[in-house]
Formats: structure tokens, C-alpha cells, sequence
């Protein structure tokens, strides 16, 4: 799946062209979910937190001092329909680090794979992330942290099958649940055979999804918390991914952001926003000052 800083996945908002009043198939759930007004920029300034854990108290915890990353990420969309998306992340701390980047296109054409890069500033150097042949997916994850290169990616509606398990109120919030599976053509191109989402059904926001591996085993568990509004957008300010295979979990939390900036610049959203460090300055210098 695709979690589009912050993980569209998990973003949502109460309009869509269905009407609560009529009965929804799984496909029209999975429409909602997908297609939704998120705004058509966004500026985050946002922690990713990563470590190894163990159980303590029924509950994981961490068995060492956890990674710690702070990330500035640019998000516009563009094109005819403003269903193409661009967005660029760049690591500002720790020091060490500082300068990182990843920059990904997605397209409104399904059949279209997503495009993403990651610059590694230490080398001088920008790695485009391919899979490693036509029936193999891609591999390495963001950042160093649980979330997959494809989880970062925009989910279409015709790559999926969907069905309807059951509602459910989950967390004090009435809930389908949903299972999405890759169909036989796209599976190839999927780490995942499936995943179980549960959906809810006023804010239509995902606030937990089960991902299974090829073999049908779990491998992740991905929970949002902390969902507030913000000018019309549902978001998670917290999203929690636990790898049960490798006893690993990672926390996603923003500390600010801005949508529908007018001053974002096409020109920001592209490989010299990686490579240029005076060009990246200057232009986050600018956006800093809606989040401050």
C-alpha cells in the first residue's frame, strides 16, 4: 500500500461521490478510501523512530535505544486531474544523516509504476529503487525504518480485489473490515498476498490494516492514532508499524503541518531538490514558515 507522508493509506476525508444513505460494496469502500480531497500539497515536518523491541506487559516494547530521524517532506499533486503526485523527503537530523532524500512520482495510470529515487548525501550519490525483475517486487525499506519502499506507494483501484469480512466497532468507531488482495496480474509486483483493513465508516480513514507475506504469514500490523482534522483532511498525527517477522517497529509521528500552499514550486518537486543543497535550502527556507 501507499503511505504518501503521511501514508495516504491512512489520510481520509467524510465526502466522496457514494452517499452514506445507500449500501456499499467492498469495491465502493475501497473508491473511498483511495479517492479522497487530502489537499494538493502538503508541507510535514514529521519523526520517524525505529528500534527492536520485546513483549513487556502484553505490550511492545523497545530493546534499545530507538533510531531516531526527523524528516521535512514536500508533497504536491499535478497534472490534468491532479492525480499524478510528487512528493520529497529529506532528512534534516540527525547530523550525521542530514541531507538524505527521497524523491517519488506517482501516476494516475495504473499501469504506470511508481518512480522513486533515494539520494545518499555521505556518497554524493542517487540510487533509483527498481524491483529486481519483472516477477519480483521491490525491496529495502524507507529510511532504514518498517515502512517498505512499496508501502510509500499510491494504491489503484483495479490492481486490488476486495471483499467485505464484516463491521465491527473498533476503538469506539464503527468499522468495516475489509480485505484487499493483489489480482493475479499485479501480484508479481506486491511483497504482500494481503492485507485486512479496518476502515471507519464516518471518517472513512483507515485506523488498523493486518499486512500478510507471500507465503500467508503476518508480517506487519500498522495502527493510526491521534487522528485530528486539519482544514478538512483526516490525519493520523501517529502510525505505529510493527514487523512481527522481524521484532521490529516503527513510529511515524508529525509535529507540524500545512496544506494547499500556493507557493510550492513545481521545480522543488524533482531530482535537483536531492543533489543541490543550496536549491533545497532555499526552497524549504520559504515553505518552513507555514509550519513554524
Amino acid at each position: 500500500m501507499y503511505l504518501r507522508i503521511l501514508i495516504l493509506f491512512f489520510l481520509g476525508c467524510c465526502t466522496s461521490m457514494y452517499g452514506f444513505s445507500q449500501e456499499l460494496s467492498p469495491r465502493d469502500i475501497a473508491y473511498k478510501l483511495y479517492n479522497r480531497e487530502d489537499g494538493v500539497n502538503q508541507i510535514t515536518l514529521q519523526e520517524l523512530s525505529s528500534c527492536r523491541y520485546v513483549i513487556k506487559d502484553q505490550r511492545p516494547g523497545c530493546a534499545e535505544k530507538p533510531r531516531r530521524k526527523v524528516i521535512e517532506s514536500v508533497r504536491k499533486d499535478f497534472g490534468e486531474n491532479l492525480k499524478d503526485v510528487r512528493s520529497v523527503s529529506i532528512v534534516k537530523s540527525p547530523a550525521a544523516e542530514r541531507g538524505i532524500g527521497f524523491l517519488q512520482y506517482d501516476y494516475e495510470e495504473p499501469s504506470k509504476d511508481a518512480d522513486q529515487w533515494m539520494y545518499l548525501s555521505a556518497l554524493g550519490k542517487v540510487k533509483r529503487i527498481v524491483s529486481g525483475n519483472d516477477n519480483e517486487p521491490k525491496s529495502g525499506s524507507f529510511f532504514g525504518s518498517e515502512f517498505s519502499y512499496e508501502d510509500m506507494e499510491k494504491p489503484y483501484l483495479e490492481n486490488y480485489t476486495y471483499k467485505l469480512l464484516k463491521t465491527v466497532d473498533y476503538r469506539e468507531r464503527d468499522c468495516w473490515v475489509l480485505e484487499i488482495t493483489p489480482t493475479p496480474e499485479y501480484a508479481p509486483k506486491s511483497n504482500y498476498q494481503k492485507s485486512i483493513n479496518w476502515i471507519d465508516k464516518e471518517r472513512n480513514i483507515g485506523l488498523k490494516t493486518i499486512l500478510y507475506d507471500r507465503q500467508g504469514n503476518i508480517v506487519k500490523k500498522i495502527v493510526s492514532y491521534d487522528i485530528k482534522n486539519i482544514d478538512g483532511v483526516w490525519m493520523p498525527m501517529i502510525v505505529n508499524v510493527d514487523n512481527v517477522q522481524t521484532k521490529r517497529m516503527t513510529t511515524l509521528k508529525i509535529q507540524k503541518t500545512a496544506l494547499n500552499i500556493d507557493e510550492i514550486q513545481d521545480d522543488f518537486l524533482s531530482l535537483r531538490a536531492l543533489t543541490d543543497s543550496a536549491f533545497r535550502e532555499r526552497h524549504l527556507n520559504s515553505y518552513r514558515q507555514f509550519i513554524e
